[in-house]
């Protein structure tokens, strides 16, 4: 996998290569990406800054797993057991990287109003923070030798940011609509902007 998806040989020379690579194309995607959206749109958003997060972090995550790939005192100790909580852990990476996006899609996808808001930002809440804060608990087991330090603060750091994405949608989930506040006809959830449309009836 090293070799064919990163880039990176057998050699050390290659591996150290390949980090500078990636750490490169970390402040590449840090500037670039951000432009890019606010030449398109004007403004960069919620989901310029949630894409250039996940560019950043998955150039960096591809660099340190390169810089320790030869360094194995530097592994976890513990054996794979290949039970269903391995395989949990083994979508934690991907339920940080998709969760948030799927969450993004359901909440915009379907009208908010009053009768549909709570179920859909409750969704996304569980798709964005409950879902790779559960993953990433399977994955503490792992979490011994030498590298325990790198190994939790991956772990702390990459699951996180799904979660600081609907931090937001959760305080809109604890507290509500805003009493007394109202645009455009409808409630507003105060903490993401949100407006909850009046619900239509069938005859409209």
């Amino acid at each position: 996998m090293a070799r064919r998806f990163f880039g990176a040989g057998p050699d050390p020379a290659s591996i150290r290569r390949a980090v500078r690579r990636w750490l490169i194309a970390a402040v590449w995607a840090l500037v670039i990406t951000p432009f890019i959206f606010f030449v398109s749109f004007g403004k960069v958003g919620p989901v310029g800054l949630g894409l250039t997060a996940f560019l950043v972090v998955y150039c960096l995550l591809s660099a340190v797993g390169l810089y320790y790939l030869r360094r194995p005192e530097f592994h976890s100790p513990v054996p794979l057991r290949n039970n269903w909580i391995d395989w949990t852990g083994a979508f934690w990476l991907v339920s940080c990287a998709l969760g948030p996006f799927l969450g993004w899609i359901l909440v915009n996808a379907m009208p908010l109003n009053p009768i549909t808001w709570r179920w859909l930002y409750g969704a996304r809440f569980l798709l964005s923070a409950l879902l790779p804060v559960l993953t990433a608990l399977t994955l503490l087991r792992y979490v011994r030798g030498k590298g325990t330090i790198v190994m939790l603060a991956i772990l702390v750091v990459v699951t996180a940011l799904p979660v600081w994405s609907v931090w937001s949608t959760g305080l809109d989930l604890w507290y509500g609509p805003a009493a007394g506040l109202e645009q455009s006809g409808g409630l507003v959830l105060p903490h993401t902007g949100r407006v909850l449309e009046p619900p239509h009836s069938p005859g409209e």
